[in-house]
């Protein structure tokens, strides 16, 4: 086997991890977030988003030229510091033994769950944190998802269920007492445009032998219990979510896989079904949530006394999912049986040492667990640093690899010790050992993304937190043909690309921004590219926007149906979506491309592209306020003036400048009883803020005086920009207004914005509407 591609090697001092298979791993964000004992640390990787280069951690030690890409991947770091203060003494809620709780006597971070996208104010995501005193709490974002703050003590709330349930003083403590969670993704539920339905499910396992769920509300920033389901009369020690597959229309089901603390795995189906309720609004439907909740009586394992240390669903496309648990010196395959199966039960295969170092051994604890769908296979590492490889698992699942098999244990555990020789500065030997705490696919391929500790066991001298130094890397571990990769990766993206609501681009195409960091490789496969980005077709359905006309009067449950009708519109087409990821593709390549030529090409593919968002987004925006014309202001109606204008420039189809001109037929003129009047101007030029200079509306991207004073507009709402108060798109770098704010104050106390749209509902409403970039679809931040 050739040498390993090392593409990242980044030194974490005073960091001490333990090893756990969700230890590293991916948010929908597109953020590596690794636990440490004291702290949660949020790696950005600099791939597809614009940062200022002093930002980007520096590589620990610089790997050979020869031995990586021709540009080493950046990060870019925060973290999530952990409160050693205990909010919770179990001593005073329950004095039996049975509810001590050793772990508050050094408290550190035991467990992390990132929630799927869109559960902030920003889009983001938010992180379910459980630490060695059972106690569960919900960091989220604040003004960015770089930075954060404590949301919610759930242990409180969980305690307050306990307290109305029946049994003794010690069962309803250990019921409050988490051990375990495990967040699900959100569910597709086959709807053109996908609505924004928060479905996803906080499972949180407990001493008492049983899971409860709990559901984030956006609005209120809190979590609430769901249901609670009782698995065992032990710990519940593990939690484990399969993918969600729909069954039938308005229904889809998700396997929950509980391992408890004497070795038993007991499976439950958890079956949603979403029920839509007609809207008096007519902008949008409410829509309910059934959860039901069974015991999957087909499949388990039983007691064994042996301790899980890892456990992950390797899903399958066509069949049911097959479970991966491991144990010390063991793993266990759990498949349900299903017509299509090929295997179904339980099969135990057993791990051999892989002789690395002196601390290898087959007995160690799990540190990863990952599936790859292409190899059918699934990668185990344990935290001596060996790599152990199940072959054919959906066939027949075997340790044993054939003559043909290029990916073996023997070759990924010398490969992935020989990065670690690499790594480190100094010289080692058969005593260091490369403790490899968590591990994940960077790209569901050849290429892994691992922390490790070099520790030497025979050195029995003690070494306090400080002296700790762990290294994130991320390499190649085999060869493979990356080029067509890439370019089928990316037409499998384009072509079936998930809702606005998912995963954020960046995300989605993380392993196809990695290997086109190579300015070769861009120029290589230029005309592919482009050929994929302009003729592939999208299998979803091309937009249909059809708005009812509203009449009625402008309630708060209308603002609420208008500002999801809009966000459905703007971000729910898939299609759409598809024309966000190209344009993404297009212009990362026109900036990592060495050659001019290269470059002009991708620009003038991008340019195409961002018409297309733009003709969409000036529909979505026609078409709502022919919906809502009789309910516009003074401030309404200028913006509404200010959107039939870009929609009649040269460059707009004319079947769009034609409904805009009907549009500002029907526009209702303003009364004299309009407060909203004194501050709307009769002209749609915007004055020069440097020079009082009237500035027409002629490009939708720059305000250009005629004194040579340019000016950025807002990317929503295509006003001019003469504040410090914006946010910023970590992609494409546009800027928008600010929305209003969440504690309920009205817009004309938004001191931001413009003197003209402070009283616009509208734009307010679309402000709220757009918490991701409308053109390449990624999140906004806010500057301090």
């Amino acid at each position: 086997m050739a040498e390993a591609m090392v593409h990242s090697v980044i030194g974490l001092p005073s960091v001490s991890l333990s090893p756990s298979v969700n230890c590293l791993q991916f948010s929908e964000d597109g953020q590596a977030i690794l636990l440490a004992k004291h702290a949660v640390y949020i790696l950005t990787p600099d791939v597809g988003i614009n940062v200022e280069l002093s930002a980007v951690m520096k590589q620990a030690n610089e790997p050979a030229p020869s031995s990586r890409s021709a540009r080493p991947l950046g990060w870019l770091r925060t973290l999530v510091e952990f409160d050693r203060g205990l909010q919770h003494q179990w001593p005073t809620d329950c004095q039996d033994w049975g509810s001590v709780c050793l772990g508050s006597l050094d408290p550190s971070l035991q467990a992390l769950a990132p929630s799927p996208a869109h559960l902030t104010a920003n889009a983001g995501c938010v992180l379910a944190l459980l630490n060695s005193n059972l106690e569960l709490t919900i960091w989220g974002a604040a003004k960015n998802f770089l930075t954060g703050e404590i949301l919610q003590d759930v242990t409180s709330l969980l305690k307050e269920a306990a307290a109305e349930e029946t049994g003794s003083v010690l069962a309803r403590t250990l019921r409050a007492q988490s051990t375990c969670i495990e967040w699900t993704l959100q569910p597709d539920w086959g709807h053109t445009p996908a609505p924004l339905i928060d479905a996803s499910l906080l499972a949180v396992g407990n001493r008492g032998g049983s899971v409860t769920f709990l559901r984030f509300d956006r609005a209120l920033r809190r979590m609430a219990i769901v249901d609670n389901a009782a698995v065992s009369d032990r710990w519940v020690t593990h939690l484990a979510w399969s993918a969600w597959v729909k069954s039938h229309d308005g229904t889809s089901e998700a396997m929950l896989a509980c391992g408890a603390a004497d070795g038993s795995v007991t499976i439950l189906t958890v079956i949603q079904t979403l029920a839509f309720k007609p809207s008096l609004s007519k902008f949008s439907s409410d829509h309910e949530l059934v959860v039901s909740i069974r015991r999957h009586e087909g499949i388990g394992y039983d007691a064994d006394g042996r301790a899980i240390t890892g456990m992950k669903w390797a899903n399958m496309q066509g069949r049911n999912p097959v479970l991966i648990v491991h144990k010390a010196g063991t793993i266990h395959l759990l498949a349900v049986p299903s017509p299509v199966a090929v295997w179904a039960g339980c099969r135990t295969l057993y791990l051999r040492a892989r002789p690395r170092s002196v601390g290898s051994s087959a007995l160690c604890p799990a540190s990863g667990i990952c599936f790859l769908p292409n190899l059918d296979a699934s990668v185990v590492t344990l935290s001596d640093g060996s790599f152990h490889v199940v072959h054919r698992i959906s066939v027949d699942p075997t340790l044993d690899a054939d003559l043909s098999d290029v990916v073996t244990s023997d070759a990924l555990s010398a490969m992935s010790r020989s990065v670690f020789l690499l790594a480190e500065p100094g010289k080692m030997s058969v005593k260091d050992v490369d403790q490899v705490n968590g591990m994940t696919a960077y790209d569901d391929s050849s290429t892994f993304m691992w922390a490790y500790e070099a520790l030497r066991p025979t050195d029995f001298s003690y070494k306090h937190d400080a002296k700790h130094v762990s290294t994130l890397v991320v390499a190649q571990l085999w060869q493979e043909d990356l080029d067509e990769r890439v370019i089928r990766e990316l037409a499998e993206c384009v072509a079936r690309p998930v809702s606005g609501f998912g995963k954020t681009p960046t995300c989605h195409l993380r392993s196809i921004l990695l290997h086109l960091r190579d300015p070769q490789r861009i120029a290589r496969l230029c005309g592919r590219i482009l050929d994929v980005l302009r003729h592939t077709p999208c299998n979803e359905p091309p937009p249909q926007l059809v708005i009812s006309p509203y009449e009625g009067d402008g309630s708060t449950k209308f603002s609420y149906a208008f500002v999801d009708s809009l966000r459905t519109h703007l971000f729910g087409w898939k299609s759409i979506q598809s024309q966000r990821i190209r344009y993404v593709v297009a212009t990362y390549c026109q900036s990592g491309s060495a050659v001019a030529e290269v470059q002009s090409q991708f620009a003038e593919a991008a340019n195409h592209f961002i018409s297309n968002l733009r003709k969409h987004m000036l529909l979505v925006l026609l078409r709502h306020l022919s919906a809502v014309k009789t309910l516009l202001n003074a401030s309404d109606i200028y913006f509404a003036r200010r959107t039939i204008l870009l929609a009649t420039i040269p460059a707009v189809p004319p079947a769009l400048s034609k409904e805009a001109e009907e549009l500002l037929s029907q526009l209702p003129v303003p009364t004299d009883t309009d407060h909203a009047n004194a501050t709307v101007p009769d002209s749609l030029d915007e004055l020069c803020p440097a020079c009082h200079a009237p500035i027409p509306l002629q490009d939708p991207e720059n305000a250009v005086c005629p004194n040579g004073h340019v000016w950025a507009r807002c990317c929503v709402t295509s006003l001019l920009l003469a504040t410090p108060t914006v946010r910023t798109c970590v992609g494409c770098t546009r800027k928008a207004l600010l929305p209003a704010p969440e504690d309920g104050a009205p817009v004309h106390d938004a001191g931001w914005l413009p003197n003209s749209a402070r009283g616009s509902w509208v734009l307010r409403d679309l402000l709220d509407a757009t918490r991701r970039c409308p053109f390449c679809g990624n999140n906004f931040v806010t500057l301090v």
